[in-house]
């Protein structure tokens, strides 16, 4: 079809041949070969060169529409294959800072345009439900630790960011004005925090730290979103932590502070099952685990280093 439309266009098929890079002789034979296939004359040769025969002029037109198709399909094909086009879907946990799932679908975004990507809120339970059941692609929560072992061979984890813990205290708390929270004085409060049901990982996390510190489980009370733990806390029912992250969605009349006590650092994952193939969602895994070691917490969160004049004082 190719080699026709060349000849047709040029109006000779010596004209054809150089701009085919090839010679007179073999792009003769394919003429022939097509004419003698479809059994019907497609060139009319005269003195001045070739013209399409009514025959060939209708094959031309659909030759010329065929090859455009040939042409889309085959980049629609490249761009599904290299991840720049396709869908996504991804469930996230209500725990999951935003600013994680922004980072990962802006990025997502600049490097494949074309992708379309749909994402649901779920309890961190429910994401990896949805994950296991290919109705999400990948999942973002808070896992328990060293759970390993209780997670489906069919899904695969990996850390796609690790922050440390803050606690948010009410404005006008009598600790609200210490530049670091010492959670040794604020377990004596209540402690609000997800609930089992919406974010057990996270919750886990907290109350390992809590405990560490003095605090007791029946000073636990749970809710279902980070919305209604800082209202509660505004409201002067207790006190809460949560990732530093997360954190950042805290209004006016609340405070955060880093903690003075040491603490594993949080890691939200990213899930998704074992041996899926989709170049989109490679795509999505390279980005959420080329983010720089987080086990550097950063200087508002880094623990103050002692004053050598002090330590020499006390020597």
């Amino acid at each position: 079809m190719e080699c026709f439309l060349a000849v047709v266009e040029e109006g000779a098929i010596t004209r054809a041949a150089e701009r085919l890079h090839m010679s007179q002789p073999p792009l003769t034979v394919r003429l022939k070969t097509l004419e003698a296939e479809l059994g019907v004359e497609l060139l009319h040769r005269h003195g001045r060169g070739v013209e399409p025969t009514a025959a060939g002029r209708i094959f031309a037109e659909r030759a010329r529409r065929l090859l455009t198709e040939v042409d889309s399909t085959a980049e629609a094909v490249r761009s599904v294959g290299h991840g720049i086009s396709g869908h996504l879907t991804i469930a996230v946990g209500g725990s999951v800072a935003p600013n994680l799932l922004a980072n990962l679908v802006g990025r997502l975004s600049s490097e494949a345009p074309e992708v379309s990507v749909a994402v649901t809120d779920r309890h961190d339970a429910a994401v990896l439900d949805r994950v296991l059941h290919g109705e999400a692609d990948a999942g973002l929560l808070h896992l328990v630790p060293l759970d390993l072992a209780a997670r489906p061979r069919t899904l695969e984890t990996a850390v796609a960011a690790r922050e440390p813990l803050v606690a948010v205290l009410r404005e006008d708390h009598p600790r609200a004005a210490d530049e670091r929270a010492d959670l040794s004085l604020l377990t004596r409060e209540p402690l609000i925090a997800p609930s089992r049901a919406s974010a057990p990982g996270l919750l886990t996390q907290l109350l390992a730290t809590w405990r560490a510190n003095g605090g007791e489980d029946d000073q636990l009370r749970e809710t279902d979103s980070t919305t209604t733990t800082l209202a509660l806390v505004q409201a002067g029912l207790g006190v809460t932590m949560m990732p530093a992250a997360l954190a950042d969605v805290a209004w006016s009349g609340l405070r955060k502070l880093p903690l003075r006590q040491h603490h594993p650092a949080i890691e939200t994952a990213i899930a998704w099952r074992t041996g899926e193939t989709s170049p989109v969602l490679q795509r999505l895994l390279r980005i959420a685990l080329s983010t720089p070691e987080p086990d550097v917490l950063g200087p508002d969160h880094a623990r103050p280093l002692p004053d050598p004049q002090t330590v020499a004082a006390s020597r």
